[in-house]
């Protein structure tokens, strides 16, 4: 599969600190990604980057195999939505008619129909809609912009929970009709969960892990057993976490084990269970605290 986004030795400093050093990071075409960190990992850095909002200090960011720094052709085909991100002099109506004139894949009749799901109200500005209805006006914008590339920078955190219902349901029966490649940006993993199919964990500037979700889904489960049958087991395996209940032992594994494996597992009385994705997220940062 050919990439939307190809990122090369990506290097951004700011005065003295160096947010990325040497970042490299793979984006398939037409696919639906979440980008986990904590906050000050680099996740809105790095995707101002892509957008060319910010300077690059170094590397090479490409998309669909053109640099984009100062490349209008390219830049156009990139949208970001993040909290904010409209004059709060302009008036909603102002705001969909510059969208209209300036983004070239820009879908009027899509814009129309999300405005009677998401009722803004079209004549107050910007700064004087609540922030749930800014978060909206941005998802709409966001949606209508049809961009190859749509980036949503945690811009949907305002939405209330009948909001966001209505914003996942338009997003994916737009992706099945007009696939496109679309990033969140988050905290939270469980919410969306359903919507992604590949997951990039991000921590201190570097990428911890960029995968398919499928993958992660057959190497990320908990076994439990007793500790002194289960420890043999374990020096084979990639575990990330370990804790004990009682007798036994539940280690979290992220490795790459068959599933005739984990079924010879199961047989000799091991329990088997599939590892949240937060979970994981969260193990992983342990271990590498822990490596550090």
């Amino acid at each position: 599969m050919s990439h939307a986004i190809e990122i090369t030795n990506l290097k951004k400093r700011f005065w003295n600190r160096n947010v990325f050093k040497d970042l490299n990071l793979s984006i398939e075409e037409n696919k639906i990604y979440c980008l986990v960190g904590r906050n000050g990992a680099g996740k809105t850095t790095l995707l101002r980057c892509i957008a060319s909002q910010y300077v690059k200090s170094g590397g090479s960011i490409k998309a669909f195999g053109e640099e984009v720094f100062e490349n209008k052709s390219v830049l156009s085909k990139i949208y970001l939505c993040q909290e904010n991100g409209f004059s709060t002099e302009m008036t909603a109506r102002e705001i969909f008619s510059a969208a209209k004139t300036f983004l070239k894949y820009w879908d009027e009749e899509f814009k129309e129909r999300l405005l009677e799901k998401f009722n803004i109200e079209l004549g107050k500005k910007y700064g004087e809609l609540s922030k749930g209805m800014k978060a909206c006006l941005n998802i709409i914008a966001a949606l209508a912009s049809r961009a190859p590339i749509t980036i949503f920078d945690e811009a949907y955190a305002g939405l209330d929970p009948f909001n966001r219902e209505i914003f996942y349901e338009e997003l994916l029966r737009d992706y099945e009709e007009n696939p496109r490649t679309i990033i969140f940006s988050t905290h939270y993993i469980e919410e969306i969960e359903s919507l992604f199919e590949g997951i990039i964990f991000m921590d201190k500037g570097k990428i911890i892990l960029n995968e398919d979700r499928d993958t992660i889904d057959e190497r990320a489960f908990y076994i439990t057993g007793k500790e002194d049958e289960l420890n043999d087991i374990l020096r084979n395996l990639n575990v990330v976490s370990k804790e004990k209940i009682a007798s036994l032992i539940r280690a979290g594994i992220y490795d790459g084990i068959s599933y005739e494996e984990k079924l010879q597992l199961q047989n000799k009385g091991f329990t088997l269970e599939k590892m949240p994705l937060q979970k994981l997220f969260i193990n992983l940062l342990r271990e590498g605290v822990r490596s550090e």
